[in-house]
């Protein structure tokens, strides 16, 4: 099976900015803001993280570049370590988590 390297490149400006955003939000929540809404779930300390965030900002980026963003973020607030535990990680608007049933209302 042959196998190809991808080169990637950093991250966009506008990644940049919402990462800034993101950990400013994660570690001190605006009451009055409606977004970025930041669902982490588990079953317990330890256990595998699910982290969903719903924003609308995230149009302009794909999925791969969403999850970069919100994994940088998490591992800014919450330390290398506790990256480990996270599995899922999306970067999702309104419409898209509603299309997938994600809980978040």
């Amino acid at each position: 099976m042959p196998v190809k390297k991808l080169v990637r490149s950093g991250p966009s400006s506008t990644a940049q900015a919402l990462r800034v955003r993101l950990i400013r939000e994660w570690r001190q929540p605006d009451p009055a803001a409606h977004q970025p809404i930041i669902v982490e779930e588990s079953t317990g300390a330890g256990q595998p993280v699910h982290l969903y965030v719903i924003w609308d900002n995230w149009s302009p980026l794909g999925s791969i570049e969403r999850s970069e963003v919100i994994m940088d973020a998490y591992e800014a607030v919450h330390g290398r370590s506790q990256v480990a535990t996270v599995t899922v990680a999306m970067g999702l608007t309104p419409t898209e988590a509603d299309r997938l049933g994600i809980r978040y209302r």
